[in-house]
């Protein structure tokens, strides 16, 4: 057993001079891996936000299409498709994203997530790129009151979504940060533009 213990710790500080010769050479610039998410959201008169997203890497480009509505965040139409798969079969499981049109952002969302786009029958990408136009979504939604939605209705919306990132933002997590206006919040979103 000491035999083996110090085997081990011979490996451990030794690992950087054995493997030195093939994984740490200094000025190595050749990636292994790259992966590119990219969201538009745009708001859809009368109706909610549509959110594009795109995932990108050297094997795949899934792309999709999601419609929230406003009042309730209700999905309330969803597709997706392929550019490219590294498999034939994966472009069946995108067919899984039909499966969440009528399902609303909130609590248990993520579970509804995995259990009807991930898994056997979906994609993990496609159920990433799901979750992730959800964060683009409420970044969009949060930067200015689209015209046709009623004060009144964006406020409650708005109040929604900043709790939402209480404790998950350093900004957000600030003692009296809920007494800035929501106009004060919003121009400084605006002047970063």
């Amino acid at each position: 057993m000491r035999l083996e213990v110090e085997k081990l710790l011979f490996l451990i500080h030794n690992f950087p001079i054995i493997m030195g010769k093939h994984f740490f050479r200094q000025g190595v610039t050749e990636k292994v891996y790259e992966k590119i998410e990219k969201y538009s959201v745009a708001p859809v008169f009368n109706t909610g936000f549509e959110v594009k997203g795109q995932w990108k890497d050297d094997l795949h480009n899934i792309h999709c299409r999601l419609v929230f509505d406003f009042d309730s965040f209700k999905i309330i139409e969803a597709e997706a498709w392929a550019e490219s798969t590294p498999f034939p079969i994966c472009p069946q499981g995108l067919k899984s994203i039909s499966n969440i049109v009528g399902s609303t952002v909130g609590p248990g969302f993520n579970r509804i997530v995995t259990e009807n786009i991930m898994g056997k029958e979906g994609c993990v990408h496609l159920g990433e790129l799901v979750m992730n136009s959800v964060k683009a979504l409420v970044q969009a939604a949060s930067r200015d009151k689209p015209e046709w939605v009623e004060t009144a209705d964006y406020t409650q919306r708005w109040n929604d979504w900043i709790r939402m990132y209480q404790d998950q933002c350093i900004f957000f997590s600030q003692p009296g940060v809920f007494e800035n206006s929501q106009e004060e919040i919003q121009t400084a979103f605006r002047s970063k533009k």
